[in-house]
């Protein structure tokens, strides 16, 4: 005999019993005791946090029913999944049928699940209903994507969005479950199954199910192995060695985590959930000051940074672990080195206060004029912009053009870009790249954000590098190739 799931066995039967969402509760259970009942509602919100049940429950309320009453026997309660009934025809039967009379209840109740998948011209005559429904019909759509739902629609219902369920909220509820169904479960592990299910009650519980059916007692080490993810103290000792900028550290570490079999993705989450941690106890503790240039809150926001941008390489990265191992390098190598051309910066020890105080270096060939340098010299005594305030902004610039055009972003990170008072200075090696980065639309865009960022006009200087051989000394092919090489990484291993 078939058991139930356990998430189906605590499906919340009353708003009283729904996990995280007082907000929308509080709301609704108002809304029936009153009978200010609206024609139509919307529950959005990430998966497994409540909206089906909380349709089921408004279903059930607005028509006087006990909590316990089987909704399938109920034949004035539709429930339609979209995703599989989604075109006009179906919502054309569903126009039709609406205007009779409930058989029994007071209402007729259509609940529309995942109802952005419904077809436009499901959409138009869907809107023609909502727009004149009868008295006695209240629709309610869920949807995971509310930003796929026609304005016209949404303006017609009434809203509600779901949040992801707290933590605080998920362990409890978890460990009231495993309680009742007499499961052994360590409390680090109900931590890290409230964690791995972001915020969906329906995944905590069904990943607590798929364990108990093993008939041992649960660990956090049992767990970290079935979810194929790092151990605490492990991600602990990557986190201090990101912190200490041991980058010998960090890759064997990174090494052994995934011959292991631990997934890169995983990691990288994994870390960005424990620095956050460290970022909010130190925010809330006072250590973080405004504009602070050093620090360990400093070097946790940095490198939070960098595997933020390694999450979205992940979705356009065809490699399995390049994007984490990125992350890692930029981390332990800081903004400045990362801004310099994969050029290490090495500043005196004795020098170091004073050089964070000095505006970027200019190389001897490009010195300023005197009434340049004198110009600049103000801007220090007053505190304007420092070398690392510079770098940082600049940083930030191209972070927000990698967002627009991810390909240009790759060739400006190429040419070893810097600030020179308000010019933004790119040494191109290859031509073609020179003229890609001086079109028109990638000219304005790179002013317009540096701009913006700076809060000060900033132009674009694109230089062709000496240093290099000149474009026409160059095979196009060799141009080719090595441009690619530049940009993606690697060595040619044969010619």
């Amino acid at each position: 005999m078939s058991r139930i799931a356990l998430y189906r066995k605590y499906r919340s039967a009353d708003f009283g019993d729904v996990v995280g969402q007082p907000h929308v509760t509080k709301t609704l259970t108002a809304a029936v005791e009153k009978g200010l009942l609206s024609h139509a509602y919307l529950l959005t919100g990430p998966r497994g946090v409540g909206k089906t049940s909380i349709a089921r429950i408004l279903a059930r309320r607005a028509n006087g029913l006990a909590a316990d009453v089987d909704l399938a026997s109920e034949l004035d309660i539709i429930e339609i999944d979209a995703a599989s009934n989604r075109g006009i025809d179906e919502i054309r039967s569903l126009r039709e049928k609406i205007s009779s009379a409930p058989t029994r209840l007071k209402y007729k109740v259509y609940i529309i699940d995942e109802v952005h998948m419904l077809t436009k011209e499901a959409f138009n005559a869907l809107l023609k209903t909502l727009e004149e429904p009868p008295a006695h019909a209240i629709f309610i759509l869920a949807t995971t994507e509310a930003h796929k739902l026609p304005a016209t629609v949404i303006s017609r219902t009434q809203r509600f969005d779901l949040r992801p369920i707290a933590q605080a909220d998920l362990v409890h509820r978890v460990t009231e479950i495993a309680r009742l169904e007499n499961i052994t479960i360590d409390a680090e592990a109900i931590n890290m199954i409230a964690t791995s299910s972001r915020g969906g009650f329906r995944d905590a519980i069904s990943l607590l199910d798929q364990l108990s059916v093993l008939g041992e007692d649960i660990t956090a080490d049992k767990l970290a192995v079935f979810l194929g993810i790092a151990s605490s103290e492990a991600i602990s000792v990557l986190v201090d060695a990101l912190l200490n900028q041991d980058g010998t550290k960090v890759a064997s570490e990174l090494m052994r985590l995934m011959d292991a079999g631990n997934e890169p993705l995983s990691l990288t989450q994994q870390l960005l959930n424990t620095l956050r941690s460290m970022l909010v106890a130190d925010m809330t503790s006072g250590k973080v000051v405004a504009k602070a240039a050093v620090g360990q809150s400093a070097r946790i926001a940095w490198c939070i940074e960098c595997l933020l941008r390694a999450l979205a390489n992940f979705k356009i990265s065809g490699h399995y672990s390049l994007p984490l191992e990125l992350a890692c390098y930029e981390a332990v190598a800081g903004p400045a080195t990362v801004m310099s051309g994969i050029q290490p910066v090495s500043v005196p020890q004795a020098s170091s206060a004073l050089q964070q105080q000095r505006p970027v270096a200019i190389p001897r060939d490009q010195q300023m004029s005197s009434t340049s340098t004198k110009s600049q010299k103000q801007k220090q005594d007053s505190g304007v912009t420092t070398n690392v305030d510079t770098v940082s902004l600049c940083m930030k610039g191209l972070s927000l053009i990698k967002e627009r055009n991810n390909s240009l972003y790759a060739v400006m990170r190429s040419a070893s870009p810097r600030i020179e008072d308000d010019t933004l200075v790119l040494d191109c090696r290859f031509g073609f790249h020179k003229e890609r980065i001086e079109e028109y639309k990638n000219r304005q865009l790179i002013e317009k954000v540096m701009t913006k960022t700076f809060g000060r006009e900033i132009q674009l200087d694109c230089r062709l590098s000496q240093a290099e051989t000149k474009p026409e000394e160059l095979n196009a092919d060799m141009e080719l190739v090595s441009s690619a090489l530049e940009i993606l990484g690697g060595e040619v291993v044969s010619g």
